[in-house]
């Protein structure tokens, strides 16, 4: 399924291109905050930033990988990305995201998580979504909890060029699609069943 845009109250969730690259670059690519607890490592030119977007924009027709920038709807200023990949040792989705630090704490990435867990529902037919974030970086952890996320257990990754190691803390988000639609938010305090990392 080709990459659709998607749209929340304050944002235009869509498929990044080449042509965002400095947009992309300035407002977080180049920022050393927003990269330290990801598996990317900060850009050091524009040119890197380009060549990530020409991969990206590669991507937009491919199944199993799913990925938007969060275009601000007041200004049209891009102002974050994130997305679902399916990952074959999980048998399932991975939520990932991140967002330049101007808009930390606004409430951005929750937004535009609740809305690609939507589509991974209703769209793709998942049940069952994967994440996880460094444990240095709680505050990843309470945007997955906001938007039904559950702790399944702890981890460790690496960055992809092996200079930066983490010990991580793994959720499960597990769709209760009628609630979930209706904005019913019941199910964030259900109790889950124990679900071992190693069986998902």
């Amino acid at each position: 399924m080709r990459t659709p845009v998607l749209e929340t109250d304050r944002l235009i969730l869509r498929p990044l291109r080449a042509a965002d690259a400095e947009e992309v670059y300035h407002n977080w690519g180049s920022d050393p905050e927003v990269s330290r607890f990801m598996s990317w490592s900060t850009h050091e030119n524009v040119e890197v930033t380009r060549q990530w977007l020409i991969a990206a924009e590669a991507n937009i027709d491919i199944d199993g990988v799913y990925e938007w920038g969060f275009e601000r709807k007041s200004d049209h200023k891009i102002i974050g990305c994130g997305g679902i990949f399916f990952k074959d040792y999980k048998r399932m989705y991975e939520l990932g995201y991140n967002i330049m630090k101007d808009c930390w704490h606004q409430g951005y990435t929750t937004e535009a998580a609740r809305r690609i867990l939507k589509f991974a529902i209703t769209e793709l037919n998942q049940r069952y979504i994967y994440a996880y974030h460094a444990k240095g970086n709680p505050n990843s952890g309470k945007v997955m909890e906001k938007v039904g996320f559950y702790y399944i257990g702890d981890r460790e990754y690496d960055s992809m060029d092996g200079t930066k190691h983490f010990e991580a803390r793994e959720y499960l988000f597990e769709a209760k699609t009628n609630r979930y639609l209706n904005n019913d938010k019941s199910y964030l305090s259900q109790k889950h069943g124990i679900v071992k990392s190693d069986s998902i």
